[in-house]
C-alpha cells in the first residue's frame, strides 16, 4: 500500500492506497448490492427473548453498567483526591514560614 493525500483536502495525507488484490482466487460472480442487503437483513432479525433469557439479559446489563460506573466514579475520585492533597500542601507550604515564624517568637530560647 502507498499513502497519498490531496492537498487543499479536508482528507488527512496519509490515506492508504489499494494497490493489489490478496486473495488465493477471484470469482467472476460477485453479489450484487441488494444480495448482500437481503443477507444482511435475514441474518440481523431479533429474536425473542423468554422472561427467564430477558431476565438473565437484563442483570447482565445491569451488571455490567455497575463495574463501568464504578470504574468511572473511581477514576475521578482518584483524581480528586490526588487534587485535594496538592492543595492542602500547597497550602501547608504556604504557611509554613509564617508558622514557624510565630513558633519561633512565642519560644525565643530555641
Amino acid at each position: 500500500m502507498t499513502a497519498i493525500g490531496q492537498r487543499g483536502s479536508e482528507l488527512p495525507e496519509n490515506l492508504p492506497v489499494l494497490t493489489r488484490v490478496v486473495g488465493d482466487e477471484l470469482s467472476d460472480e460477485l453479489p450484487m448490492l441488494t444480495e448482500v442487503v437481503e443477507n444482511i437483513q435475514h441474518a440481523a432479525r431479533p429474536t425473542a427473548l423468554n422472561e427467564t433469557d430477558l431476565r438473565q439479559v437484563l442483570q447482565r446489563l445491569e451488571t455490567h453498567l455497575e463495574i463501568v460506573f464504578m470504574q468511572k466514579l473511581n477514576h475521578h475520585l482518584e483524581h480528586l483526591q490526588r487534587q485535594a492533597v496538592e492543595q492542602a500542601v500547597n497550602e501547608l507550604k504556604a504557611e509554613l514560614p509564617e508558622l514557624l515564624r510565630n513558633a519561633l517568637n512565642s519560644h525565643p530560647g530555641l
